[in-house]
């Protein structure tokens, strides 16, 4: 019975250095994380003045990505009344009549063949 108590103990203690520990180490990487991200700031003014310094044109303004918005909820009826709906386009290539066109042929020309042509009409 002692053995386990001491064990229980010793278990206790360790749980405690390691918690401790394990505090430290989140302290030192949200330090880190602070730093790295300052880092990459002061990379971006470096790029941006290495850039003016060379003339070059200068970055596109940030834009959002557009993702938020298929998260919102706003007006998603006016939005899908307002776009055409998708089908066959079919209708396009067929032949709706059939004119035949007469031509006056000037004097001193040669036949050189008949050509098709479909209108969209």
């Amino acid at each position: 019975m002692t053995g386990l108590v001491d064990e229980v103990r010793q278990l206790s203690a360790e749980a405690t250095t390691l918690r401790s520990e394990n505090a430290a180490l989140r302290e030192d990487n949200a330090a880190l994380r602070l730093e790295n991200t300052r880092l990459k700031v002061d990379n971006q003014l470096l790029r941006d003045e290495i850039a003016r310094l060379k003339n070059l044109p200068p970055r596109p303004p940030f834009r959002p990505s557009g993702m938020d918005k298929a998260t919102d909820d706003k007006q998603d009826g006016c939005q899908a009344t307002s776009k055409k709906p998708r089908g066959a386009k079919l209708d396009l290539k067929r032949v709706s009549r059939e004119q035949i066109l007469h031509v006056d042929v000037p004097p001193g020309s040669r036949f050189k063949g008949y050509k098709s042509c479909m209108c969209g009409n």
